[in-house]
């Protein structure tokens, strides 16, 4: 008889569209910035989500900043548009509640405090942004997570110098949580994501989002779920 596999002893969650929903307010924002920046004729571009979930989801902001000075008329550098896009996305989400937490999370988060797991977030945002969304995010809708606290690490991109899909940030985390890199489970919701977590050594399960699911490949994840509660059945 084959000897079952032993339980992971982590969970690592990416934050952006995997924990909570920012792709709505980010792009809402990132579009916003288009309209007050164009510089040519006719209406300013606009992305669908389609477009966003391809082009722009799991990229980092700076990368998504430079897509929109190369793409569009724009009367700004990539840096200028950046400063401009982050303050539209600031006021979205600067109360409690207003990001919404994705489905499924109480649930895994439930599981793995009752099998003794450390969990952790390990994420491309800064990290004052990375603890904004957290808090306005999970913590303000969570019912099982009462403070950030709840975590026990929070990796940022201010503790790398590498970005996914290098595997700096997932190994990072794994060694602040103190376990080895082969007993941690990471969620992710981009193709991105998942390779950072593969080349860390790490079993992979994507959740993808409504952005990503249909313009994404997620072939190299271990297990493919539609919410982190399913993630429970793939560990």
């Amino acid at each position: 008889m084959e000897e079952a596999k032993p339980l992971p002893k982590a969970i690592i969650f990416d934050c952006d569209g995997t924990l909570v929903d920012t792709e709505t307010p980010y792009m809402s924002a990132f579009n916003k910035a288009l309209q007050e920046t164009f510089a040519g004729e006719g209406e300013a571009p606009k992305l669908n989500e389609e477009v966003w979930g391809r082009d722009c989801c799991g990229r980092g902001l700076e990368y998504d900043a430079k897509y929109a000075v190369t793409n569009f008329n724009l009367s700004c550098s990539a840096d200028e548009f950046l400063v401009r896009w982050k303050s539209n996305f600031a006021k979205l989400i600067a109360e409690p509640g207003s990001i919404t937490l994705l489905p499924g999370f109480d649930d895994l988060m439930s599981f793995a405090r009752s099998q003794g797991f450390k969990c952790g977030v390990a994420s491309s945002s800064d990290r004052h942004g990375l603890k904004l969304k957290l808090t306005n995010g999970v913590v303000a809708n969570s019912k099982v997570l009462s403070s950030l606290d709840g975590f026990d690490t929070v990796v940022s991109n201010d503790d790398v110098t590498k970005h996914k899909p290098d595997p700096e940030i997932y190994l990072l985390a794994a060694e602040r949580l103190g376990v080895p890199a082969a007993a941690c489970c990471v969620v992710e919701d981009t193709a991105t994501g998942v390779l950072a977590g593969k080349n860390a050594g790490m079993k992979v399960v994507a959740v993808p989002n409504k952005y990503t699911c249909k313009t994404q490949d997620f072939s190299k994840a271990d297990v493919v779920a539609t919410t982190m509660k399913d993630v429970i059945a793939a560990l």
